[in-house]
């Protein structure tokens, strides 16, 4: 047998077992399962490296079981007192509208309600970013950071120094990245804080690293800040310069952050603890788990419920499913923002149901796009959510909110895009605000946004030539695999 004839026979024997792990082994749907065969079939060689890239749900069940028990060991019982005084807050009168929502995240996700807290929402990178650097000068105690994205740019060589200097006066500094979403440049990036004393890690680095974790899917797309214990962030905005609009390819940069105060920070705190904690690197445990959740500050009547998801969490899909809560619940409008929309069966038959109920339903997407295989699909989708009687509008910019407003009474603001991706490969974590003045408040943003928006309409739907249908009908059935 040639060499040739030898590699063809072991990557048809390598396509065979994947095939096999499809079909027996995974626990994707029939849709996932039916285009998975097919392009293991179809393109055995492509197929195996996307499969293996993509594909392969063995790693998340595998980190499901580690973080679970990570989480469970490192926190859950140190913080069960401080948990069960904030699980008395009174959400039947702060969130009466959505008590199904508030229960079903309690019950599903194991986030607890908390009030008496204050939000500032942030619309621009450049006021985000200043408001952080202030928050990282006045702090006192520690400074975590999780980015998704960390470039190796201005802002990020900006933020970088500001936490060196804090390192320098003896503040604890913790930095987390993934491994993926910061690929590039990250290695010199954090020089001047290691030296300072600072932490920095990867969650999952992608390079030089063959452990069966590490894949394209199953990242880490959260972007979480917290300042102290007492003040936190959240929201679409990772470090680079593209978040200040200073990319002319994109812009303009549109994008939603959350800062918070109050009991709902210790969430996130937690959230960052236990991504922290993820790997089994060399004393990765606080002595004093109880000195990160000191009383939070005062002077706020915001409710939040702090909602995490991910491949841990792939049965459920939580965030997922309390959207889907929100619409079924919602009574006159619902207001949706994401750059990315490949919503499964279940979603667009959601916005189907609300909008055929005569509910006022609509959705911003970017026009501008940093992947054209995705905006076919967004274009896919809008053309279906379209016929049903969604109002679907395209931000002349790139818009990264990921924005949920109902009834001008609740907004979620966070990470999740609305797609396959983030509601059950990628790590993510939204914020679901119970507060009519904040609703209020961002509902005003999105009418703001339709200012810089095109509609589109049925005559946009007629005006396409074939090319432009053909293209998004091929690129709509690969719409399970992102």
């Amino acid at each position: 047998m040639s060499t040739s004839q030898f590699l063809i026979t072991l990557l048809l024997i390598i396509d065979l077992f994947c095939v096999i792990a499809v079909i027996f082994f995974e626990r994707k749907s029939p849709t996932a399962t039916v285009a998975w065969l097919l392009v293991l079939i179809l393109l055995p060689v492509g197929g195996v490296v996307a499969y293996v890239a993509f594909g392969s749900g063995f790693p998340a069940r595998r980190k499901k079981r580690y973080l679970l028990k990570k989480a469970n060991d490192s926190l859950y019982d140190d913080k069960l007192t401080k948990y069960l005084m904030v699980s008395q807050s009174d959400y039947t009168t702060n969130a009466r509208p959505f008590i199904k929502v508030v229960d079903y995240l309690r019950g599903e996700a194991q986030s607890l309600y908390t009030d008496q807290n204050a939000v500032e929402i942030f619309t621009s990178g450049q006021s985000k970013f200043d408001r952080l650097l202030d928050d990282i000068s006045r702090a006192q105690d520690h400074i975590h950071l999780f980015y998704y994205i960390f470039k190796n740019d201005e802002l990020g060589r900006e933020i970088v120094a500001a936490l060196a200097e804090k390192a320098r006066q003896g503040i604890r500094v913790r930095v987390m990245y993934d491994g993926l979403g910061s690929i590039m440049g990250f290695s010199r990036l954090f020089v001047p804080l290691i030296r300072a004393g600072g932490q920095v890690r990867a969650f999952d680095r992608l390079l030089f690293n063959l452990s069966p974790y590490i894949r394209i899917n199953y990242r880490n797309h959260r972007k979480i800040a917290v300042i102290d214990g007492k003040i936190g962030y959240v929201g679409g905005m990772n470090v680079g310069n593209e978040y200040l609009g200073k990319n002319s390819r994109y812009s303009p940069w549109r994008d939603t952050h959350l800062r918070i105060t109050g009991p709902a920070v210790w969430f996130l705190q937690e959230r960052f603890w236990m991504d922290w904690l993820h790997d089994n690197q060399a004393d990765p445990e606080p002595q004093n788990l109880e000195h990160y959740f000191p009383e939070p500050l005062p002077g706020g009547n915001v409710g939040i419920q702090i909602v995490s998801g991910g491949p841990d969490k792939f049965e459920t899909m939580p965030i997922k499913s309390g959207f889907l809560q929100v619409i079924y619940d919602a009574e006159e409008s619902l207001l949706i923002q994401s750059p990315y929309f490949i919503p499964d069966d279940a979603f667009v038959d959601a916005l189907r149901i609300s909008a055929r109920a005569g509910l006022d339903v609509r959705v911003m997407l970017p026009r501008k796009t940093d992947n054209v295989l995705v905006q076919q699909v967004n274009m896919a989708y809008a053309e279906t959510v379209l016929r049903y009687g969604v109002r679907v509008f395209l931000y002349n910019g790139f818009l990264h909110a990921k924005t949920v407003t109902c009834d001008r009474e609740l907004v979620s603001i966070g990470t999740t895009n609305m797609d396959i991706r983030s509601f059950s490969l990628n790590f993510e974590i939204n914020a679901f605000i119970y507060n009519k003045e904040i609703a209020l408040a961002h509902h005003a943003i999105f009418e703001q946004d339709m200012k810089n928006c095109i509609e589109l309409n049925q005559n946009w739907l007629d005006g396409r030539n074939r090319l432009e249908r053909g293209m998004c009908r091929v690129a709509r059935l690969f719409a399970p695999l992102m």
